[in-house]
């Protein structure tokens, strides 16, 4: 039988690289550590924010409900300096993500993942997508993207809550 008239017939089988092992979810588990750069010079180690309570949101230049998220973000920020809020930006171009910053100034540390390490292992597939960990850096809440009407509603739930 020919491998077009098997997948036609659907008895193609998937080969066992295809399944996933894990689940996907990562909250309740440790957070994956993560190093990058911070824009306007330093250093990021995941690491150094233990024993903080950490926010991660991952974001793009290209990404519209990121252009009001993370203003929201950085106001919200500002608010709770007990707080340790970090943009993950995942442009691989940081010229995108500079025009993105001219256009919606944050007061936040963007921390720049450009080789989408941190994407990766945080498993994020759309932007933007926002993490909260506690003091011992365990993933405590995930949330995709961003709506106007609820904004950081669920965000501020959430550390209330811990």
């Amino acid at each position: 039988m020919s491998l077009l008239l098997s997948l036609l017939l659907g008895t193609a089988q998937a080969a066992p690289e295809m399944i996933p092992i894990t689940d996907v979810d990562l909250v309740g588990r440790a957070a994956p550590l993560f190093d990058g750069e911070i824009f306007g010079g330093g250093a990021f180690k995941l690491e150094d924010q233990r024993g903080k309570t950490v926010v991660l949101s991952f974001w793009a230049s290209w990404c519209g409900p990121c252009r009001h998220e993370l203003p929201a973000l950085s106001a919200y920020a500002k608010e709770h300096p007990e707080l340790a809020v970090f943009a993950v930006n995942v442009d691989r171009d940081p010229a995108q993500a500079r025009r993105f910053l001219a256009q919606v100034p944050l007061e936040l540390p963007v921390v720049w993942d450009n080789t989408a390490a941190a994407l990766g292992s945080y498993e994020v597939v759309s932007m933007p997508t926002m993490f909260v960990l506690d003091r011992n850096l365990t993933v405590k809440w995930r949330k995709v993207g961003f709506s106007s009407e609820r904004g950081l509603s669920e965000l501020q739930q959430t550390l209330a809550e811990m």
